[in-house]
């Protein structure tokens, strides 16, 4: 059911946190998002239908302010910035990848009673990316360690508390990619900003999406059975 957690983020979230801050306008906005984050993780849990034992959504969230852009992100979906600087085009992280991978992350998993392996062939053979377990049983086999919902994951110590990054816009920077890690898996943040560009010239957002989901989807069936969320959302800037 992890097409609808996201979709209840989808209703939830992005107007949460906008009447907060407008609300809050003096207060910090790392407190604000942090709370919201949790609430709408709250009312996914208790107020909503949704079995989310074994199934939730990552989420990054982009919020302008001026010139400003703040990024909050939980899981490993993604956000990079395009910009054209000194004749060359550029990628910029506006997030980092919540995995198991990352040791801080890890370690975090581990100190709460989780287990992180890979999966096991018939022989024994570690194989494909490191997920996390509980301690007892193999369940729930979840390779990110942020996310909405995955209740039994968060018992071990999956968090939807996002990692903030704050940056300021200058004139070189032309656009905002925002996706998941269908995208990410097979397509770097430079391939990624390479193909956009071109669009970009041209005005064609709708174009540089479809373009960026059919090269994901060819990726992912050339290297797999079966096919990952591919989600992406551009944003242009005038």
């Amino acid at each position: 059911m992890g097409h609808d957690v996201s979709a209840f983020l989808k209703e939830y979230l992005p107007k949460t946190l906008s009447k907060e801050i407008e609300s809050r306008p003096n207060a910090k906005r790392k407190k604000v998002i942090d709370e919201i984050f949790n609430y709408i993780n709250s009312k996914l849990f208790n107020e909503s239908k949704l079995d989310s034992n074994f199934s939730g959504s990552t989420c990054v969230t982009v919020i302008f302010e001026r010139n400003k852009l703040i990024c909050a992100n939980a899981g490993d979906s993604r956000a990079i910035l395009g910009s054209y600087k000194r004749g060359s085009w550029i990628s910029t992280s506006l997030s980092n990848d919540h995995k198991p991978t990352n040791r801080e992350e890890a370690n975090r998993i581990v100190r709460r009673g989780g287990r992180i392996e890979s999966l096991k062939d018939n022989f024994g053979k570690p194989y494909g990316p490191e997920r996390i377990w509980i301690k007892s049983e193999n369940i729930p086999g979840l390779a990110m360690t942020r996310s909405f919902g995955d209740k039994i994951a968060a018992s071990v110590g999956v968090i939807c508390e996002p990692e903030i990054i704050e940056i300021n816009l200058a004139e070189e920077d032309k656009f905002l990619i925002l996706a998941s890690d269908g995208i990410w898996e097979f397509i770097s943040n430079d391939e990624c900003v390479g193909v956009v560009k071109d669009f970009y010239s041209r005005r064609d957002i709708k174009g540089a999406c479809e373009f960026i989901v059919k090269e994901a989807t060819e990726k992912w069936l050339n290297a797999e059975e079966i096919i990952d969320d591919i989600t992406i959302l551009i944003v242009f800037f005038d």
